[in-house]
C-alpha cells in the first residue's frame, strides 16, 4: 500500500506534467495554428479541412485546464474541484474521439498518439480526482501534515 504522503508527492508530480502539456499545447494551438494542425501533432488534418479560429479557440480549453492543474498541483486536495473539471473537460475529449473512430470519422493509423496524448492523461486524471475526494475534508488536514 502506498502511504498518504507518497500518494500526495505523486499526484502533485503528475498534475505538475499534466498541467505543463496541456498548457504547452493549448498556447501552441492558439498562438499558431497551422504549425499545430499541420506539423507537431500526427492525423491531426485527417479531422477535416484545417480552421485557425477553431484551433485557436481549442488552444483556449487547453491552456485554462493547463493552468487549472498547475495550481491544483500546489495543493491537489484543496484545489479537487478543478482537478474534477479538468478530468470532465478530459472525458470529453476522449469520447468525441471514440465517436470519431467508431463512427468511421477517423482512421486507427495515429492511434499511438491518442493513446498517449488523450487516453492515458483522461484516466490519470479520472483516477486522481477519485483518489481525491475519497480523501475528502475529513482527511485534508491529515494529509497535508503528512505532505508537508
Amino acid at each position: 500500500m502506498v502511504e498518504a504522503a507518497s500518494l500526495m508527492r505523486l499526484i502533485r508530480v503528475l498534475l505538475l506534467i499534466l498541467g505543463a502539456i496541456s498548457l504547452i499545447n493549448g498556447i501552441a494551438m492558439f498562438f499558431a495554428p497551422s504549425v499545430w494542425f499541420f506539423r507537431l501533432v500526427p492525423g491531426v488534418p485527417e479531422t477535416g479541412p484545417f480552421n485557425a479560429h477553431l484551433v485557436a479557440d481549442s488552444g483556449t480549453f487547453f491552456i485554462a485546464v493547463g493552468i487549472g492543474l498547475l495550481i491544483a498541483a500546489s495543493d491537489p486536495t484543496r484545489h479537487v474541484a478543478v482537478v474534477i473539471v479538468a478530468a470532465v473537460a478530459n472525458l470529453m475529449h476522449s469520447i468525441l474521439h471514440l465517436y470519431s473512430h467508431a463512427a468511421g470519422l477517423l482512421s486507427l493509423k495515429h492511434l499511438g498518439t491518442e493513446i498517449a496524448g488523450i487516453y492515458l492523461p483522461t484516466i490519470a486524471l479520472i483516477a486522481i480526482a477519485i483518489i481525491l475526494m475519497r480523501q475528502g475534508p475529513h482527511r485534508e488536514a491529515e494529509t497535508r501534515a503528512l505532505s508537508a
